[in-house]
């Protein structure tokens, strides 16, 4: 029989899904030339998934991420891609496997160094922090993600 205590247990863990991961919030950041100016949830996703390589302009994608073990990339794998570690990582493999292309990524050690690269790279893409990305406005452009920019009401990504 469930009771009140494993109810309230459940209801904890759940919230605790979709509350904010890291402080301020994420924000997804490309180059200040790229032509995209925001993304649905879905096509971000498919993005970090490696399933969409180029961009509208016919550049290359490329994933800039934090370590696996940083709370950014944990975040990003729990609110977006929807995967654990593991699943993720037999995802990109599968994908090698079949004979598709396969996700370009740089990993860099950490979420200032991300927009950084980010605004150096053509086709860039990387999801951090808010005052992360907020620190080097200038140098890149911040997406709206379902038509709303990082702290907006109704902004997706915690």
């Amino acid at each position: 029989m469930i009771n009140f205590r494993t109810v309230l247990l459940a209801l904890a863990v759940c919230t605790g899904l979709h509350a904010q991961c890291v402080a301020g919030g994420l924000a997804v950041v490309v180059p200040k030339n790229n032509p995209t100016d925001g993304l649905s949830m879905a096509q971000l996703r498919k993005l970090v998934l490696g399933d969409v390589h180029t961009w509208p302009d016919k550049s290359n994608v490329t994933l800039i991420s934090t370590d696996q073990d940083s709370p950014i990339f944990k975040c990003l794998l729990t609110t977006v891609v929807r995967m654990s570690l593991p699943e993720y990582k037999k995802y990109l493999l599968s994908a090698e496997f079949r004979g598709d292309e396969p996700l370009r990524a740089k990993t860099v050690d950490s979420a200032p160094t991300a927009v950084k690269t980010a605004a150096s790279l053509t086709g860039a893409i990387s999801v951090v922090d808010v005052n992360s990305a907020a620190a080097m406005v200038g140098t890149v452009k911040v997406l709206s993600i379902n038509g709303k920019k990082p702290g907006e009401p109704g902004y997706p990504l915690p």
